[in-house]
């Protein structure tokens, strides 16, 4: 069955912090951030941090909550809106388990055309949400795919193209970008925004890494769907499965500790994640063989099916104050 589009949702990690990078960001949690809702993410700007200027960061996740183990293919995120104060948001790729003080990789951005594009055109001048600051930032950059769109994200009325960059020239005003190939349409200043693009080729739950310690017995996690990680369900978490006798064993994780309920290897072995209700992951009967006993081992990783992201908010010195500020960031992508 195919991903639903309620079936992709928005995460935020388990630490925040304003005081301590260390403790801002980590390892997602199941609370559910609902678009539309005032502080969801980040807080409100003080008085004092729209005088003297601010920078925040706030990690999220991007999770496929399917109960299908369906990949989600082709994954595009973008910025699909400017916010309307005098703020700017970049977003930054993450890793599943990154706090703050360790993030490192490079912002994607948004912009408006600074001049009109006519159709053929193979190269387009873009007013960057905050020029000045986007020089040394450099959300856009030479390689990247960017989406030139005059119409929502969700669709209806315009046209959209996605397009690779040649070359990248900040200036005081305005990027200068070189296209790969020519403009399909033409575009006006009015209504067109301008998005760099991070790619994901798949997005799915996935269990790796297992390792088995017994001299007689064995274990075939090779096999497709004799050892998943779900969708729903699965944590970033590094495993280890205790046989205490020829057939039983326990199962505990680094960050959950042990799990309530053991195991056998004459029955599927599917523990519960206990926020979902559904399993962490499978480990089918049928790839057990071989003979086992206790002090036997074996260890594993599973990883969310879920993009860790890092939203960086920057508030100028002397920007003014407004009510509904928002940003916005859009994915799209394909499954089966």
């Amino acid at each position: 069955m195919p991903i639903l589009d309620n079936e992709i949702v928005w995460r935020p990690a388990a630490l925040m912090s304003d005081v301590m990078p260390t403790q801002n960001g980590g390892r997602m949690s199941f609370a559910q951030l609902v678009s539309g809702v005032k502080n969801n993410l980040f807080p409100d700007v003080s008085q004092s941090e729209r005088l003297a200027g601010a920078v925040k960061w706030r990690k999220a996740f991007i999770h496929i909550n399917s109960a299908q183990d369906t990949a989600l293919l082709n994954a595009r995120l973008f910025l699909d809106a400017l916010t309307p104060a005098g703020d700017f948001v970049t977003f930054h790729p993450g890793a599943q388990t990154d706090t703050e003080d360790q993030v490192g990789s490079r912002p994607y951005g948004i912009g408006t055309l600074h001049s009109d594009a006519g159709g053929g055109a193979t190269q387009i001048q873009v007013a960057c949400e905050n020029n000045s600051q986007y020089t040394s930032l450099q959300p856009f950059r030479t390689g990247d795919l960017v989406r030139i769109s005059d119409r929502p994200s969700t669709g209806g009325a315009g046209n959209e193209e996605w397009v690779q960059l040649t070359n990248v020239v900040f200036a005081a005003d305005f990027a200068t970008l070189d296209l790969a190939t020519p403009l399909a349409n033409g575009y006006a200043t009015a209504n067109t925004l301008v998005s760099t693009v991070y790619e994901q080729a798949s997005v799915v739950a996935v269990g790796n890494n297992f390792a088995l310690t017994s001299g007689t017995g064995s274990f075939d996690s090779v096999t497709v769907g004799n050892f998943v990680a779900h969708n729903k369900g699965a944590i970033d978490e590094h495993w280890t499965l205790s046989f205490f006798s020829d057939t039983g064993f326990t199962v505990s994780g680094v960050v959950v500790g042990g799990l309530p309920e053991g195991g056998s290897t004459s029955a599927d072995y599917m523990p519960i994640n206990p926020v979902t209700g559904t399993p962490y992951f499978t480990l089918k009967a049928s790839a057990w063989a071989g003979t086992f006993q206790g002090g036997n081992q074996a260890t594993f990783d599973t990883i969310p099916a879920a993009i860790p992201l890092w939203y960086r908010r920057q508030v100028p010195a002397g920007t003014f104050s407004l009510a509904n500020d928002y940003a916005s960031l859009a994915i799209h992508g394909e499954s089966a």
